[in-house]
């Protein structure tokens, strides 16, 4: 920005007050300047003379000899003050902070002086873009060129000046439209065999059409610049697609807190607007602070100068796994990309399973080895809608006490479910009593189920004890493996599952019990009683209302959720601050699972164990997960049935992609990894999504 000292003329010569008019022509020829200040000793500066006042005064006087008569219309201003122009306003003179005089300009010089500063940096603009730049008078005769348009035509300004530019281009349009006021846009012509695209306008000054200025750059640059658009378009349209199609929203925030950009999927049920549209330009700041979210990722990350992940919680209690990354230039903070999944799916039936059986304190210790502990961090965590619907199903089965069949093979969560089962009921508030039917010998199974009097067998209490059963009296009790109980045993549970009565070894009467019973398989329970195994009429009386829970492999939805509950588990149990980032999330979203949520877990604990680095990231997972005999075994394809060739590889190519896409998270690191290009990548997701 210019301010006045920098056109500023200096003061060579002040004119006294009481000086004649012939002396100050003399000065005025002298000097070769086009005023003259007035100087009284006591006031300073009081005016102006120039060579046209001083005439008219001789024209009116008479004589050259009478005392100057000088102009007023002159203002005192900062000579670092920026340059503003004043009505009726002919000289500005600049005073320096001392007070002393620095320099003074006539008002119509300030003005084209500043128009020249303009003109020079708009051409350094024009110059530095690659952009040429020709102007012509209403004549079409070139009036000016910039550099760049010397270099872009191959000649110089010298040889093109003043000549008409009508003449010169070769266009299919009349630049006579362009002095009748029209614009004429994407306008491709051709001088000195050069071929270049760009707009003609009209060209103005006071209000007045006086020509014409044409902006130009050559065709081949313009052509660079339309495909290498198109390739950010496409990409755009790729990223777009990609995040999309993994349910996870970008949002760009400025170094302010200020939301510039949406893109992916819009998460509106955490924001509670309808439109991505709605919250750009909102200040992160200020949606924190009226409850919108929280924490505020972005503002940690802009804070600690680090990569962050964690949860966000909205007011309406939906929740985000979000992982915000700040992007720099140099040492400064441009810009914090947060990459955000909603994974309110993680339906947390219970905040803790506050677990405490009503037991009599003097059986405490030898039960413990027998009945599960509290597991606190064993919560029912979904987000999948194959478990929605399933535990919409356990809630309406959780109001009746009839027997629960859980189906399910090993690490699903069936002792999870039962809790839940349990916590849903009217007996949540008595106890509910877990036993593992295949982890007691088979010589104490009965007395641990029922109980025993003292004396009935030796090494029994002499105080007698009671069973599980009698334990769980008004509550819950659950049968793990119950397919594992000796056959002798079944027949006294099916007595307990139709009398609603026990009785303990070695006793004489039957003791009336009130109990909700909850028993699991991962067997095939069926099969056993067609092998004569389990009792079929036992079969049939547990088999009231099954309930079937699918594999982890079979609702990969629900995998994130859980890795993460377990990620914040074993950080606080060990008394770290681990996290998972995205792209090992998606490595574990990609395997299989065939131990179930089990496995899950205890990957999850080796990791936090494991990694010395706060980050996990997915080569941590995948080096885990496989070993290379298993890649080995697991990377040939399986065909399980006859198709089409054409369908069989683009089933393959689906298949390798989306795997691919899950553990690598890129576009260009799945091309790298698969031996194709980005484009190619492209084409079969876009196909994929249709």
């Amino acid at each position: 920005m210019l301010v006045w000292k920098d056109i500023l003329q200096p003061v060579s010569f002040l004119l006294p007050k009481e000086s004649a008019v012939r002396e100050a022509l003399a000065c005025l020829d002298a000097s070769k300047a086009e005023l003259l200040l007035v100087h009284e000793e006591q006031q300073g500066v009081v005016g102006y003379v120039d060579r046209h006042s001083l005439l008219r005064q001789i024209h009116a006087s008479g004589s050259i000899l009478g005392r100057i008569e000088y102009n007023k219309d002159m203002l005192k201003v900062p000579a670092n003050s920026p340059i503003t122009f004043y009505h009726n306003i002919s000289v500005v003179l600049g005073i320096d902070p001392e007070g002393g005089i620095a320099g003074y300009i006539g008002t119509q010089e300030a003005k084209n002086q500043l128009s020249r500063y303009k003109l020079e940096q708009l051409n350094h603009i024009f110059n530095s873009s690659g952009i040429g730049m020709i102007t012509t008078d209403s004549s079409f005769e070139i009036t000016f060129m910039n550099e760049t348009a010397e270099q872009i035509l191959g000649l110089p300004k010298s040889v093109l000046q003043y000549r008409n530019y009508k003449t010169l281009l070769t266009l299919d349009k009349d630049l006579e439209e362009v002095l009748s006021g029209k614009q004429l846009l994407s306008v491709e012509s051709s001088i000195n065999y050069k071929r270049i695209s760009g707009n003609f306008s009209p060209l103005y000054e006071n209000g007045k059409m006086v020509g014409i200025v044409h902006i130009f750059s050559p065709r081949e640059r313009l052509g660079e610049a339309v495909n290498e658009l198109e390739f950010v378009r496409n990409l755009s349209d790729d990223l777009q697609a990609i995040y999309s199609q993994e349910n996870e929203q970008i949002l760009v925030v400025n170094p302010d807190g200020k939301i510039i950009r949406i893109a992916g999927t819009f998460l509106r049920e955490f924001w509670g607007v309808d439109q991505p549209e709605q919250l750009i330009d909102n200040d992160v700041y200020q949606l924190e602070k009226a409850g919108t979210f929280y924490p505020n990722i972005a503002d940690l990350c802009i804070a600690q100068r680090k990569k962050l992940s964690m949860i966000q919680e909205s007011q309406n209690g939906r929740m985000v796994w979000s992982v915000a990354t700040p992007v720099f230039h140099g040492e400064r903070i441009e810009k914090v990309v947060i990459l955000s999944r909603d994974v309110t799916g993680i339906h947390i039936l219970r905040p803790e399973l506050e677990i405490a059986p009503r037991k009599p304190k003097e059986h405490e210790s030898e039960l413990e080895d027998t009945l599960s502990k509290t597991d606190h961090h064993r919560k029912l965590i979904y987000r999948s809608r194959e478990m929605e619907r399933l535990v919409e199903e356990l809630k309406h089965i959780a109001k009746v006490d009839s027997t629960v069949l859980l189906l399910g093979e090993s690490g699903v969560g069936k002792e999870v479910f039962a809790q839940a089962i349990h916590d849903f009921s009217q007996r949540k508030r008595e106890p509910f009593i877990r036993v593992n039917c295949g982890a007691i010998p088979e010589n104490l199974v009965e007395s641990e189920l029922f109980g025993y009097e003292k004396g009935a067998f030796t090494g029994a209490d002499q105080k007698g004890k009671p069973g599980m059963f009698e334990l769980a009296h008004k509550g819950s009790i659950f049968l793990d493996e119950v397919t594992e109980l000796p056959y002798s045993t079944q027949v006294k549970l099916l007595r307990v599952l139709q009398e609603r009565e026990i009785m303990r070894v070695g006793g004489t009467r039957s003791l009336r019990v009130d109990v909700r019973v909850i028993v699991a398989t991962n067997q095939n329970i069926r099969e056993l009683v067609r092998q004569g195994r389990f009792r079929e009429d036992l079969y049939y009386r547990l088999h009231v209302i099954p309930f079937e829970i699918p594999p982890l492999r079979k609702r990969p939805a629900d995998i994130i959720p859980l890795a993460i509950h377990f990620c914040k588990y074993f950080n606080n149990m060990y008394g770290m601050e681990k996290v998972l980032t995205r792209e090992a999330l998606h490595a574990l979203e990609g395997y299989a699972w065939p131990g179930n949520v089990r496995e899950l877990q205890n990957m999850v604990e080796r990791l936090i164990a494991t990694v010395r680095a706060d980050s996990i990231g997915a080569q941590d997972v995948l080096g885990n997960l496989y070993r290379e005999e298993c890649f080995a075994r697991e990377s040939r394809t399986v065909v399980l049935d006859i198709m089409p060739l054409k369908e069989a590889v683009e089933e393959v190519e689906s298949q390798l992609i989306s795997l691919a896409l899950k553990k690598y998270g890129t576009a260009s690191k799945v091309a790298k990894i698969l031996g194709v290009s980005p484009a190619t990548v492209s084409r079969r997701m876009q196909k994929r999504l249709q």
